[in-house]
């Protein structure tokens, strides 16, 4: 297989692209990023022989790709996973989230359909699209409630995609990642909240609560994330029109989280509490049972195993 991933470089990019250079079933990986974002590493990319022979990196933004140069490429699918995905970002700059998430995947959609190539489409969505719980966990026919730009901006993308299979059965899939963590994740500007609390605790610093910490999240490693698309991409005819859930099943509140990270790095930070944020959601619990029945998919990550290995890997820059 040949295969485009774009944000490459990004959190889910980079353990992604480890995983698909060292499977037999694919001859040729191209990452796209355009490196907008900082990164503690100068190569964000893990090390590896097979990396070395079936990686190259084309350092542009994704929604240049454009039918001539997806046909260039050849691929059997493009796993679309660039996007701007803070929240209080989102509503900070707008006009960033729409171009950049809503337009550039329109436009990648479109190419790809008009291409000649025609690669299957997987895209990278986000669980923010439910809104609040009516019920948790949630499974894929939850009401869908977005309550921030980037939510919105997410459902719009699934919507364009799922159009084209709609329509003219493009093989297209959605991934629905509960809240991922793990190396390489930002740290600077709107930083998520593990590599947030993992900085201020080996700094000594208060690890930062917004409202009660009360509110909880399904917070899954990135380990087990990729699985997930490793086997949509070895499974691209069974992946045809889903929407998928990935995700732990558990709940983790944000206090538990953060005395979880104070222990792990035996720090001597405090938790500290501020105003929590308009429209921020009460819970998230994912249901993967649709992904477990048709694909086989589990995570076996348990949640101090995953922040320990997170931990170190900040260690190294912290």
């Amino acid at each position: 297989m040949r295969l485009i991933v774009t944000g490459a470089a990004g959190l889910y990019g980079v353990h992604l692209v480890d995983v698909l250079a060292k499977s037999g079933k694919v001859e040729k990986v191209i990452g796209v990023d355009d490196f907008s974002r900082s990164f503690l590493s100068k190569d964000p990319f893990i090390k590896s022989e097979e990396k070395d022979k079936k990686f190259s990196l084309l350092r542009i933004d994704y929604s240049s790709l454009d039918k001539k140069k997806i046909d260039e490429i050849g691929p059997d699918a493009i796993i679309h996973l660039a996007a701007s995905v803070s929240i209080p970002e989102s509503i900070d700059d707008p006009w960033k989230y729409f171009n950049n998430n809503e337009l550039g995947t329109f436009k990648l959609a479109q190419n790809a359909l008009a291409s000649k190539t025609q690669p299957a489409l997987i895209y990278a969505s986000s669980p923010e699209v439910y809104g609040n719980p009516k019920y948790v966990p949630m499974d894929e026919s939850h009401p869908l409630n977005p309550t921030s730009t980037y939510a919105v901006t997410k459902l719009a993308c699934e919507k364009h995609c799922m159009s084209l299979w709609e329509w003219y059965r493009y093989p297209i899939t959605v991934i629905r990642n509960f809240n991922t963590y793990g190396g390489n994740q930002n740290l600077w500007g709107y930083s998520a909240v593990i590599p947030a609390f993992i900085q201020n605790a080996l700094t000594g610093k208060p690890l930062t609560i917004e409202g009660g910490g009360s509110q909880t999240r399904d917070f899954m490693y990135v380990a087990d994330a990729v699985d997930a698309y490793r086997m949509v991409i070895e499974n691209l005819k069974k992946s045809e029109g889903e929407t998928f859930n990935i995700g732990t099943g558990k709940e983790t509140s944000i206090n538990d989280l953060a005395d979880r990270i104070i222990r792990l790095t035996k720090s001597k930070s405090d938790k500290a509490h501020k105003e929590g944020r308009p429209g921020d959601l009460k819970a998230l619990r994912a249901d993967i049972g649709r992904i477990k029945n048709k694909l086989g998919w589990a995570p076996k990550t348990g949640m101090d195993d995953g922040l320990r290995r997170t931990i170190d890997w900040y260690r190294k820059f912290v």
